[in-house]
């Protein structure tokens, strides 16, 4: 693999605080480490101190799209105009790459000809909200049908892929995992490393506000991506799914 040959995208829009946290986080990262990284960050137009952090990182970012968009995915999309590396891998702002799961990442993708996606295990920053396991491996076959089983956090995924599938800007919550849903129909594969971690997540994303408009996207994306008992199927599975969190949530509390 040459040198800056995996892009790490960040979507932010207003979060300063904790994009400096990954920032920093990236920048403690052995030379070696970082000297292999494109690191993109896409901001929305933010109106916080957000630029200021860009430019106390300008040595580490290499490159920054600053202006509005559309939602996160769009960010996405847009920071992807940006990228170069072979690989992308999408963190949020507040998350910690993991240097032992970064370094083996590199390893293996430095020793696959093949534009194949790699995922490794997350493991979630304190504080747990209600119903979310401390670590997450990925896994990838049927279950995607009824759970994201998938973690972007812990995806590296080939750009050519994300370039010429976007992803889908329809989606408020749920894109990441109606991207995984579409590369599974189209056949691709994605070989998992449950044993590593490749990140540490911060608390409070979008996809972990388990409401009602969460399951209601989750049944429209689905809609559009599955067929027959399993699409049928998941009206009584999505009604059990947030049943199941607010249970979790009350025996938390």
């Amino acid at each position: 693999m040459s040198m800056r040959d995996l892009t790490v995208l960040i979507p932010c829009w207003n979060d300063a605080e904790a994009l400096s946290v990954t920032l920093m986080a990236f920048a403690s990262l052995p030379p070696e480490l970082q000297d292999r990284l494109d690191i993109v960050v896409s901001d929305g137009a933010s109106k916080d101190d957000t630029l200021s952090v860009l430019a106390a990182h300008a040595r580490l970012v290499s490159h920054v799209s600053s202006r509005p968009d559309s939602g996160v995915y769009d960010a996405m999309n847009q920071g992807l105009e940006c990228a170069s590396g072979s690989h992308v891998w999408v963190v949020g702002a507040g998350d910690i790459p993991d240097k032992d799961g970064l370094t083996h990442a590199l390893e293996v993708l430095a020793t696959d000809p093949e534009p194949v996606a790699h995922a490794w295990s997350v493991a979630a920053l304190p504080p747990l909200e209600p119903g979310v396991p401390a670590r997450f491996e990925p896994a990838w076959g049927e279950g995607l049908c009824w759970k994201n089983t998938m973690h972007h956090q812990g995806l590296l995924a080939p750009r050519v892929w994300l370039e010429r599938h976007p992803f889908d800007t329809n989606l408020n919550v749920l894109g990441d995992y109606g991207q995984m849903l579409e590369w599974r129909n189209m056949g691709h594969h994605v070989a998992c490393h449950p044993e590593g971690i490749l990140c540490r997540v911060a608390p409070a994303g979008l996809s972990r506000t388990f409401n009602k408009t969460l399951y209601q996207e989750e049944w429209r994306m689905k809609k559009k991506r599955l067929r027959g008992p399993q699409l049928w199927a998941q009206p009584f599975w999505l009604l059990a799914k947030w049943a199941f969190k607010q249970v979790s949530t009350v025996a938390k509390i």
